[in-house]
């Protein structure tokens, strides 16, 4: 085991069953722990030969206008640690603490995975049957794709089903908030368009919260329960979640309220609703999610009640090359993770959790711009643990020839015919710099003659291009720029 994992623990340990003399010096020896931690953030990567790069917990949150952040950790099935910093808003000036309640986004994903497989495991639903089959008040509508390859729950919590809606972003209070099958059919009042399938059930993966509507809807029709209901019934109840809930207004006094734009203004209270429940709606505390991870981890193992092994093993598989069901799966060298990010307008957060139950780990801030600092934290937090799943990484780089620096210097697009840039590569001060309005100015550090990486966490894979074609550049697989081609004015005649 870890060294200062071990210290930890004993720690932990010792603080519940030692006399009041002892308590203090362990105290003492906890509290620095939590100093390395708050003193130990840390960019994802860093660069071997190059002096390593470490700042404070709070001159980061004020670097990225973050106002307030709640942390929790589980190790080996116990919370061994929670701690929260800076403000609810900044209009009030009320700390945070570790049970104030944050909109915790897409975490609500997950969550909602759980619910839909506690019906699989009651025997109301069939995880690899028609979902239209037990669908009341509303039907994914049949077409080409559907016709001989019917969507499934399997299907819908895997995000696999070729469902369209990406996310959603919600509705201020002098709005009216659509019913949920006002929201699958993109009817009035609802601001995005209707839940269509635009691709083969089962044949690729498109993430899309328009499927997670589906579940919702699905919950209720099979349950007879409002969502809301039957998750505090069958998962929050069952599992001491006491803070947690879907409720708009949020009716806890100890509310996050949300944060946006460059400057972290408070968003006018009572906030944004997410009548999409399942998709974004659920508010919570670190500590309760982190119990819900270990839950999850004992129950593959036939330690939980919370689900069967059998589904269990299905949601988080053994290896993460395999389809899970509601989380996404990593494997950085050191075991599976099952993991998920969430981002409201106002809000971001994430959850991490090892299928072994060694850890797990959730970072809700108050801020939209608060996913560089979360990766920070989980740096340090890795660091410290001996984690690998986000964890703080010194890679080996080399350098560019002139005319690569050339090539691949420009703005980038995402497709020829657009004029604006959605990022630029530059070369200066030796080396090549990336500047976009989602990234902050950054070192643009080549891994190898194709792969690429900023500090931060982001990994880029350049295709240079021919004689024919401009250099490309793809984002964490998922989103492919290419670079502007500059067109020569036209000859005055």
């Amino acid at each position: 085991m870890n060294n200062k994992i071990f210290l930890f623990l004993t720690i932990s340990t010792l603080l519940m069953s030692c006399s009041t003399a002892k308590r203090a010096n362990d105290i003492t020896e906890y509290n620095v722990i939590t100093s390395a931690i708050e003193s130990g953030l840390r960019p994802k990567y860093g660069v071997i030969g190059e002096p390593q790069k470490q700042w404070t917990l709070i001159d980061r949150m004020a670097h990225y206008s973050v106002p307030g952040v709640s942390i929790a950790v589980a190790v080996d099935g116990e919370l061994v640690w929670a701690k929260a910093y800076g403000k609810r808003s900044k209009s009030d000036g009320i700390d945070i603490n570790v049970n104030t309640v944050f909109q915790a986004a897409s975490l609500s994903k997950p969550i909602a995975s759980l619910a839909a497989l506690r019906l699989v495991d009651q025997g109301l639903i069939d995880l690899d049957a028609p979902v239209n089959d037990y669908l009341k008040r509303w039907k994914i509508p049949e077409n080409e794709y559907t016709r001989s390859n019917p969507v499934t729950l399997r299907h819908l919590l895997s995000h696999r089903a070729g469902t369209t809606v990406h996310g959603y972003p919600g509705y201020r209070a002098d709005q009216n908030i659509p019913s949920i099958v006002d929201v699958l059919n993109g009817s009035t009042p609802a601001n995005t368009k209707a839940v269509i399938v635009t691709s083969v059930p089962g044949s690729s993966y498109k993430y899309s919260g328009g499927g997670f509507t589906i579940v919702q809807l699905l919950v209720e029709d099979i349950s007879g329960l409002k969502f809301r209901d039957f998750v505090q019934r069958e998962i929050f109840s069952s599992n001491s979640m006491v803070r947690s809930n879907y409720a708009y207004p949020q009716p806890s006094p100890n509310a996050a309220t949300g944060h946006v734009g460059n400057n972290s203004e408070p968003i006018p209270q009572p906030g944004y609703a997410y009548p999409e429940l399942a998709a974004a709606g659920v508010w919570t505390t670190p500590s309760e999610l982190v119990l819900l991870g270990v839950a999850v981890a004992e129950a593959r193992n036939s330690k939980s009640t919370l689900l069967s092994e059998k589904l269990a093993r299905q949601l988080v598989p053994n290896s993460a090359d395999e389809v899970g069901l509601g989380f996404g799966l990593n494997d950085s060298g050191d075991g599976v993770a099952f993991v998920h990010n969430g981002h409201n307008t106002g809000y971001s957060a994430r959850w991490i959790n090892y299928a072994d139950g060694r850890a797990s780990v959730a970072i809700l801030t108050n801020s939209d711009s608060g996913e560089g600092l979360i990766r920070e934290i989980l740096s340090a937090l890795g660091y410290a643990f001996g984690w690998k799943q986000d964890s703080f990484e010194q890679r080996k780089t080399q350098k560019l020839t002139p005319q690569q620096y050339e090539l691949l210097s420009g703005e980038y697009v995402f497709s020829p015919d657009q004029n604006d840039p959605a990022l630029t590569l530059k070369h200066e001060e030796g080396g090549l710099w990336i500047e976009a309005g989602f990234i902050e100015k950054a070192e643009f550090h080549s891994a190898s003659a194709t792969e690429f990486f900023i500090e931060k966490g982001l990994n880029f894979t350049i295709d240079w291009g021919d004689a024919n074609s401009s250099p490309s550049l793809n984002i964490e697989g998922e989103v492919t720029l290419v670079k502007k081609t500059k067109t020569k004015p036209a000859k005055k005649i």
